[in-house]
């Protein structure tokens, strides 16, 4: 059973990869084509199931195959031909030649004879599609066939419901972050109206001087509506979202206790409802959290920069030193989520531009001043970029910076890594 260990590995890691759904199926059946002992020829497609309208929808094909066939088969009635009585029974099929096995109904012009493989695509005891597989005639069966392409059928269903679901997280984050630009973008237009009547009216240079403290005061002001409003989507999402989604698996629970004993398939049915609810809880919470991570408010900078270090080492396997943090800093709290801010968007362009493995943070006071530096160990900066850099995010820190009469400077040479200083005085 080497090989069939082999490809089953290949096909997981292939529908493990980060590319869209076309891609995957395209790849995996581009394996299954290529493993010898199933003797399969270079042609072979998927259909993804409709259960309410009970038909089987063409989603991937690979291989050549005729306009007609495409046309034709884009939807196939279940019980109909051989896919379609797979859809029905959920079992393996397999046709020695589509001209003598009565069960292949449909039949086209260019049509040569074949074989087939028909394999269910089931997750948790549920149909997503069938797989189609092309085969010479007459073969001699493999003896491991059933079992290779049932357990490659399991590990396809279950990647397209992870992609569908991921999908619709991805849609509902969209819509949030849709909203919070939406609001940004008033405020921002706002702003500008402030500054384009101050400007009209400008006459002497006390008044320039005073309409650029208050610029500087109305853009903290409207990062600190930004953060409320993070804050009151996160716990909107979280407390309402959440509840009624934990209120839902409940229900879901309460109905599958009701549910008959034999009534074995609307119980999987049910058990696999409930996981797709506990993998969207999971996902509020995320969202949530990035929106406005609690830790921040309970536990302070420190503990937030750390959570934040460790989720950017799960995803991207950037490595953190974080020895520098000091404890016993103690900042108001308002300070702590400028901060905070401050190393997500440095955060932010180290991920997008300086392609660094390793990041250092330091936290500590000197000379009355609180220091936050970020070091990388990327790409780097020269001197020009920085001098000259109309990028929005490091416009957006200095901003932050400045509203607490603070500093901030960006230090970089290429190959070299970048380091981001800043210094922020006491109050006393």
């Amino acid at each position: 059973m080497t090989e069939e260990y082999r490809i089953l590995h290949k096909v997981a890691k292939i529908l493990q990869s980060p590319s869209d759904l076309e891609k995957l199926l395209q790849d995996a059946m581009q394996s299954i084509i290529e493993f010898k002992e199933l003797k399969v020829e270079n042609k072979a497609g998927i259909f993804l199931a409709d259960e309410k309208k009970r038909v089987l929808r063409l989603f991937n094909t690979y291989g050549a195959f005729s306009e007609e066939f495409l046309e034709k088969e884009k939807e196939v009635p279940f019980g109909d031909c051989l896919c379609g009585r797979v859809a029905v029974s959920g079992e393996l099929l397999m046709s020695e030649s589509c001209f003598s096995d009565v069960r292949h109904e449909r039949t086209f012009s260019d049509m040569k004879v074949h074989g087939h493989y028909i394999v269910p695509l089931k997750s948790q005891g549920y149909l997503v599609g069938v797989m189609f597989l092309y085969t010479d005639t007459n073969p001699s069966w493999y003896q491991h066939s059933q079992e290779v392409l049932l357990s490659i059928g399991g590990l396809i269903a279950d990647t397209i419901q992870r992609k569908k679901l991921e999908e619709e997280l991805a849609r509902h984050r969209q819509t949030l972050e849709d909203l919070i630009v939406k609001r940004t973008e008033n405020l921002r237009a706002t702003n500008q109206t402030l500054l384009d009547e101050i400007e009209k009216h400008e006459e002497t240079q006390k008044t320039l001087l005073n309409s650029q403290d208050q610029l500087r005061k109305l853009s903290n002001q409207i990062q600190t509506i930004r953060e409320e409003e993070k804050s009151r989507i996160s716990r909107e999402v979280h407390d309402e979202l959440g509840q009624s989604l934990t209120g839902l698996k409940m229900d879901l629970l309460h109905v599958k206790d009701k549910c008959p004993e034999e009534s074995v398939e609307l119980r999987e049915q049910l058990e696999a409802m409930i996981a797709v609810v506990d993998n969207t809880i999971k996902s509020v919470q995320r969202i949530a959290m990035e929106l406005r991570p609690p830790i921040l408010d309970a536990f302070g900078i420190c503990e937030a920069i750390v959570w934040q270090a460790r989720e950017c080492t799960k995803k991207l396997g950037i490595r953190f030193d974080l020895q520098g943090l000091q404890e016993q800093v103690k900042i108001e709290q308002d300070l702590q989520t400028t901060l905070f801010r401050v190393f997500q968007e440095t955060l932010t362009n180290i991920v997008r531009h300086a392609a660094a493995s390793r990041v250092e943070v330091s936290l500590y006071t000197e000379s009355e001043c609180l220091i936050l530096m970020i070091r990388d160990n990327g790409k780097g900066m020269n001197e020009d970029d920085i001098k000259h850099s109309d990028s929005l995010g490091l416009i957006g820190i200095r901003e932050r910076v400045h509203a607490w009469e603070g500093e901030v400077e960006f230090q970089g040479s290429p190959g070299k890594g970048t380091t981001v200083t800043v210094k922020i005085p006491l109050k006393k």
